[in-house]
């Protein structure tokens, strides 16, 4: 996986910021991608699981090669095995 093809790749596992969210409180959480669903990523951290709406959110992503990539959550909101179609 590469930082220019995030969209259309399985985003369980990678490392993941919330960069900017209208819930303050969500902004600044990281940690790692458990679960993905239509409308939301299931982010692991030190034993917890934060449940963090895709849309209205910007995420940075941290790719195999060691890049990063922010992502505009509203492009990632549908089913992932959909989300090829969108691109």
């Amino acid at each position: 996986m590469r930082a220019g093809n995030i969209l259309v790749h399985e985003l369980i596992g990678l490392e993941v910021e919330v960069i900017h969210s209208p819930n303050i409180h969500e902004m600044g959480i990281k940690g790692r991608v458990i679960l993905e669903t239509r409308n939301c990523l299931i982010i692991g951290r030190e034993g917890k699981r934060s449940v963090i709406a895709k849309g209205s959110r910007l995420f940075l992503f941290r790719v195999d090669d060691g890049s990063s990539v922010v992502v505009l959550g509203d492009r990632l909101i549908g089913r992932p095995e959909e989300r090829v179609k969108k691109v």
